[in-house]
């Protein structure tokens, strides 16, 4: 919406610039015609708005998963794995 009236102000300065005859007039509408045009172009896109704050959903209480301990090296694993991902051991 910013850059839409830096875009209209450029308008009505070109409009102001080609009505006057005041040298000076002329020499400050040129600047700021120049200087909105600039804006209007350079100016970035706004940020998206921020999700909403239930968006996403609670973590779960329970794992979904069930799991088992691996007896040679004690790490958790799935509880349908025959062997170990990190000792490759036999569960």
């Amino acid at each position: 919406m910013l850059r839409y009236s830096f875009v209209a102000i450029s308008a009505v300065a070109a409009i102001n610039l080609l009505l006057t005859d005041i040298i000076l007039v002329q020499i400050l509408l040129g600047l700021c015609l120049a200087t909105s045009l600039g804006i209007a172009i350079i100016w970035p896109e706004p940020l998206p708005p921020p999700p909403p704050p239930d968006l996403w959903s609670d973590a779960p209480e329970t794992k979904d998963r069930e799991m088992k301990i691996c007896s040679s090296c004690g790490k958790a694993v799935d509880k349908k794995w025959s062997m170990c991902p990190y000792c490759s051991k036999k569960v």
